[in-house]
């Protein structure tokens, strides 16, 4: 039973919540990729159904906590999304993750299982290659040029962002914390999780390919 006070979502900067539906009964938590907010989730909202409120999940690093410090560890992370998000879950949720936000999403309902507390009903997981799949060659700690042509080939960070100076001093923090957790991902063991997982691939994606999804 959740007995946390909820807080204020629209003063809450772990959560962002375009479309408030009070009276919805599931809440969807979105985990976006390495380097991006929540708002991208923005244009999901009205196309749920009435009876799903969309929750946009926002870690340290991006857009109003731009400046603070990213987590580059997953035991922090993790232990301060519980913290933050198990309030909210006063009725039924799922998660959503897409990318990094996939193994976010999975590793968050391991710790609120380890913790005894109420797990999300589903797991949406798209693009991420499964814990026990190869890994691929960090790429985290290069130097900036080779660092900024690795995300340039991974197509996550448009051209126009890669080519701003400004931008990219500002954003070069959290989208080396995010792929150094994306490359420091837990490996896959203890009990599964208890939760039903429904996958998404793509069929030409050349870093999660359709056979690392489900390996």
């Amino acid at each position: 039973m959740i007995t946390a006070t909820r807080p204020d979502p629209t003063r809450d900067p772990w959560v962002y919540r375009p479309l408030p539906r009070e009276h919805a009964s599931v809440r969807l938590f979105c985990f976006p990729y390495a380097g991006a907010g929540p708002a991208l989730f923005r244009s999901w909202a009205g196309r749920l159904p009435p009876s799903v409120e969309l929750f946009g999940v926002r870690a340290p690093g991006r857009e109003r906590r731009i400046r603070e410090p990213p987590h580059t560890e997953w035991a922090g992370l993790i232990a301060a999304m519980c913290t933050a998000l198990t309030p909210y879950f006063d009725r039924s949720v799922a998660f959503f993750g897409h990318s990094l936000g996939a193994s976010i999403a999975y590793e968050l309902t391991r710790e609120l299982r380890r913790r005894g507390k109420k797990r999300p009903t589903r797991l949406f997981l798209s693009a991420r290659r499964s814990p026990d799949s190869p890994r691929l060659a960090p790429t985290h700690a290069l130097p900036r040029p080779e660092f900024f042509a690795r995300l340039a080939a991974m197509n996550g960070t448009p051209a126009e962002i890669l080519n701003d100076a400004h931008v990219m001093t500002l954003l070069e923090p959290t989208l080396r914390a995010d792929v150094q957790l994306a490359e420091t991902c837990p490996a896959s063991d203890g009990e599964p999780v208890d939760v039903p997982i429904v996958a998404f691939a793509g069929a030409s994606d050349e870093i999660a390919p359709p056979e690392y999804i489900t390996h």
